[in-house]
């Protein structure tokens, strides 16, 4: 049952609604990383905005769903980054779903891919140019998120199946 999800897309394009479907289709404990107050409905053991002590307690989580909203946040740091790394290698054991929201898809780092079932990519900022160059080995990834680009529904998803 171990999944990690990337959802990428700018405010406003329907990413938190997105999440939420998720979240309420699957039946096991919920851990959300919320900075932003957007997951006020759940209980508050599950809710935190501290990044340090969500990220402590995430990594011993086992049968849960873990959800990094705002994920960047994380991954600017280098001690996060391990951990998180150290989650995803060791999420088929914990059996945890990881889901992490993004606000551009250049946020994304390429190693996370290699960790990540699936990508749903929205509308977002991003210079369709460099996301080819960045993505250039992930050309379904490319092709997806051009016909995001392309489209005039804000809230337009593409979902790619990595792994």
């Amino acid at each position: 049952m171990s999944k990690c999800i990337i959802i990428v897309g700018n405010t406003g394009t329907g990413k938190t609604t997105e999440a939420k479907k998720l979240l309420s289709s699957i039946q096991m404990k919920k851990y959300i990383y919320d900075v932003n107050n957007e997951y006020r409905e759940y209980d508050k053991q599950a809710v935190f905005p501290n990044f340090k002590i969500f990220l402590s307690n995430a990594k011993m989580m086992r049968d849960t769903v873990i959800m990094f909203e705002e994920a960047t946040i994380f991954l600017t740091h280098a001690s996060s980054s391990e951990s998180i790394r150290d989650m995803l290698v060791r999420k088929r054991h914990t059996n945890n779903i990881i889901i992490f929201n993004f606000h551009a898809l250049r946020q994304v780092p390429l190693y996370l891919l290699d960790f990540c079932n699936y990508l749903i990519i929205g509308k977002t900022n991003d210079i369709p140019d460099k996301m080819r160059t960045k993505f250039d080995s992930f050309t379904d990834i490319v092709d997806a998120f051009n016909r995001v680009n392309e489209s005039d529904n804000k809230y337009i998803k593409e979902y790619v199946k990595l792994n």
